[in-house]
This record gives C-alpha cells, sequence and structure tokens, in this order.
C-alpha cells in the first residue's frame, strides 16, 4: 500500500470514492454528506493545498482523505476538551477529513493505513496531535478512531452544515497525542 498526494488527474477517481462513503452513510441513514458534500471544488481545493491524499494498491486507488496542517476554525469551540491546547491560530495538530473507502476495497484495513500514514505525515510537519471528527452516528468512524488510540474528547459544531437543510453540526471529536 502507498500513502501519497491526490494528483489533478485523480480527482474523478476521488469522487468516486466519495460517493462510496456517501452511499455507506446513506445506508446507516446518517445526513453526512447527503447534500451534494463534499464536491468537487472542496477536492480540487485540497489538491491545490497539497491536502488531498490516496491510497494505492497495485496501481489502484481505493481510499481518500484529507490532511491538513494549517488548522480547522470548526476545532476553536469544543463542548469538551481537547488533548492539546492548540486552536486553529497558532495550529499544533493536523487534523484528518473526509475519509473513505472504496466500496469493493471494504475490509482491508484501508482506513487504518489511511489513519497511521496521516499520523506519520502529522509528525513530518512537527505536529504534537492529530484530530478527527465524525458524525455521532458513524459508528465505523467512531469505531475507528477509538481502535487508532484517538481519545473522544467532546462535541464540536461544524459550520458547514449550516449551508445544508436538516443538516445535523454536531461532531464527535477525537483527538491522538503524537
Amino acid at each position: 500500500m502507498e500513502f501519497r498526494p491526490t494528483a489533478p488527474a485523480e480527482i474523478d477517481r476521488v469522487m468516486e470514492i466519495l460517493a462510496d462513503g456517501r452511499d455507506a452513510l446513506a445506508a446507516l441513514g446518517i445526513d453526512q454528506w447527503q447534500q451534494g458534500y463534499p464536491h468537487r471544488e472542496a477536492i480540487e481545493a485540497d489538491v491545490e493545498w497539497s491536502e488531498s491524499y490516496v491510497a494505492e494498491v497495485d496501481g489502484q486507488l481505493l481510499a481518500t482523505c484529507m490532511v491538513s496542517v494549517r488548522g480547522d476554525r470548526n476545532y476553536d469551540a469544543i463542548d469538551g476538551a481537547w488533548l492539546t491546547g492548540s486552536t486553529s491560530e497558532e495550529p499544533r495538530y493536523a487534523a484528518v477529513h473526509r475519509v473513505a473507502v472504496a466500496a469493493d476495497a471494504k475490509g482491508r484495513g484501508l482506513a487504518k493505513f489511511l489513519m497511521a500514514s496521516a499520523e506519520q505525515l502529522a509528525r513530518q510537519h512537527d505536529c504534537e496531535s492529530v484530530r478527527v471528527d465524525t458524525h455521532p452516528g458513524n459508528a465505523p468512524m467512531r469505531s475507528l478512531a477509538l481502535s487508532c488510540g484517538f481519545t473522544e474528547c467532546g462535541i464540536i459544531l461544524v459550520h458547514e452544515a449550516g449551508n445544508v437543510p436538516n443538516a445535523t453540526p454536531q461532531r464527535v471529536a477525537f483527538e491522538k497525542l503524537l
């Protein structure tokens, strides 16, 4: 397995993988990702900022995520407490978002591979932690975070959900010290 930045020519495949993730969330009855997000423009911006990554196995792109070390303003207010005092103004953490695995590649350890690779990337950027959040009903992602050694820290509100009718803005937030 190889973890590497997404090339611009691979955005279509990333969108396919995200569509598989959207379908998996819908099957769980979760409103996350059901109103057109993540949209292509977000992925194009991720690629431009060198924050979009893929997991490639035998020449096939099978999973994707976004890893940013630029801070996330959604993480500045939490009902709970982060393990670190880092803010979006002076981030010392990496934020992992948009974790998705192709439907035909589930159960092969790709999500854990993405998370471990994101941790390695965070270390390369001298981050002190990695943060991730997910919809309260997303049991698979919550389980993944805990199995990867993350601590559940509380609830955050995602501002982007305000642009989506009837979307749940609450997210369960996790952090792992490096």
